[in-house]
């Protein structure tokens, strides 16, 4: 039965014109390692998370992430295209300890990231004319920007929507999108009892990429954020949460410039990005990871950051760099709540990341981050307030490359690290009532692999 409908299928096939001659395009990412501390016991890490790494990746990542993307051409005829696109992830607790020994174990979470650490994070189809531009629907990335080695997205308004992309201006490139965030809060039944609820947000977001400006190039995009919250939810928040119904919405904008200039044996890139947020997401006043992706529509505040970052290579020396400096203005705040940034303050960062080439496939690479917060209250010490908390690291490695750029990949390296400060005191404070000692210092070694195609 089965072989009567083979000549049938390619029939269809062939009638249609229509299937892609071009092989599936796979490519993706991943990092693993082992780490150990000199004073033995759990390894802490300060990232990832809500801040990044703020003094540097390099040897301060406890956590085994991969990404595999999938895209092929469905249609492709009279230059005219469609494509569909997936891309599955998985990886261990993101935590601040090498939890390796749970990976089986998933975590939950909402909007973009749900099922979290074991997911489908893109599923999209995209149909592009002749005219170049793409309609697209469904579940992606959208657009992301990162500091590779803060491991820090800046801008990464992902998850489910529409749009309509690379729309040929003249100068430059336009974008406009609708994506959707799903933010919980607590209610209450009519005959007691709390329940959840999802109060969702919708997101604009409108960009015009690749102006010329001067000697490199501008991207410009505003996010504005709509929730839509029901009457049952605005008026029924719930005992103990006086702000479950809000519906503020908020805007991001941002600006990033970028500029490469390359000769025989020199090549620099460099970013400048200017970020204002307003409510939801003024959370770019502080480290604020994923910008533009989660809105929580109970926040009242304004956050700025500017941001300077890129890429250095020259014969065999290499650098890359972060200078990044982030001020929150937060509004009033709301009876009841408790939120981690709930006082206006600035903070700062800057990570070096030289290295030595010494041939075409070995490299020394040192990192070297400092960050410090302009507050008295975000940080404690035994329940103590400190003020202008700071938190820095050195760390260095040993790294094999196939080739000598900055970008080289896959990595094998091997690592000495040292961590300290009042932020990772805090970081480590249930530790040491755990074990009677306070820390605030770490040593740790280990090897690692990050890779990409």
């Amino acid at each position: 039965m089965k072989a009567k409908w083979l000549p049938l299928a390619a029939g269809v096939a062939l009638a249609a014109g229509s299937v892609a001659a071009s092989a599936t395009d796979i490519h993706g990412y991943f990092r693993a390692g082992a780490q150990a501390a000199f004073a033995k016991g759990e390894v802490y890490c300060l990232g990832n998370g809500n801040l990044g790494h703020k003094v540097g990746r390099l040897g301060d990542e406890c956590d085994t992430y991969a990404e595999l993307a999938f895209g092929q051409d469905i249609y492709n005829k009279n230059n005219t295209k469609f494509d569909v696109h997936a891309l599955v992830a998985y990886g261990t607790a993101e935590g601040k300890v090498d939890r390796q020994g749970n990976s089986w174990q998933g975590i939950g979470g909402d909007g973009p990231w749900g099922g979290q650490r074991m997911s489908i994070r893109e599923l999209w189809t995209g149909y592009t004319p002749a005219e170049g531009y793409t309609i697209w629907a469904g579940k992606r990335f959208y657009k992301r920007k990162d500091i590779h080695i803060l491991d820090l997205y800046y801008l990464n308004d992902s998850g489910y929507g529409t749009g309509i992309e690379d729309i040929d201006v003249g100068f430059g490139k336009a974008s406009l999108a609708v994506i959707k965030w799903g933010n919980d809060a607590n209610g209450a039944y009519p005959w007691g009892g709390t329940i959840e609820y999802w109060r969702n947000v919708y997101k604009i977001d409108a960009r015009w990429d690749a102006i010329p400006v001067g000697f490199g190039t501008l991207d410009a995009s505003l996010i504005y954020a709509l929730p839509s919250v029901s009457k049952y939810q605005n008026e029924n928040r719930g005992a103990g949460n006086a702000r479950g119904g809000q519906q503020n919405s908020g805007a991001l904008l941002t600006l990033d410039h970028a500029s490469n200039v390359n000769g025989d044996s020199f090549g620099l890139m460099n970013h400048l990005i200017f970020q204002f947020g307003t409510n939801g997401f003024g959370y770019v006043g502080t480290f604020g990871n994923h910008a533009g992706d989660n809105y929580t529509p109970d926040v009242d505040a304004q956050g700025i950051r500017l941001i300077d970052w890129g890429t250095f290579d020259m014969g065999n020396f290499g650098m890359g760099y972060s200078l990044l400096w982030a001020h929150l203005n937060n509004g009033k705040k709301h009876t009841g709540e408790t939120w981690y940034y709930d006082r206006s303050g600035w903070e700062w960062s800057i990570v070096l990341r030289p290295e030595y080439k010494w041939t075409e496939y070995t490299r020394t690479t040192l990192e070297v981050g400092l960050s410090q917060m302009k507050t008295t209250a975000w940080i404690s010490n035994g329940g103590v307030p400190v003020k202008d908390p700071e938190v820095h690291k050195v760390t260095l490695a040993q790294q094999f490359t196939p080739g000598k750029g900055f970008w080289q990949r896959p990595a094998i390296r091997f690592y000495v690290s040292y961590i300290g400060g009042d932020q990772f005191a805090d970081g480590w404070e249930g530790y040491k009532t755990m074990n009677k000692k306070r820390h605030n210092f770490q040593y740790t070694f280990g090897s690692q692999v990050e890779a990409w195609w």
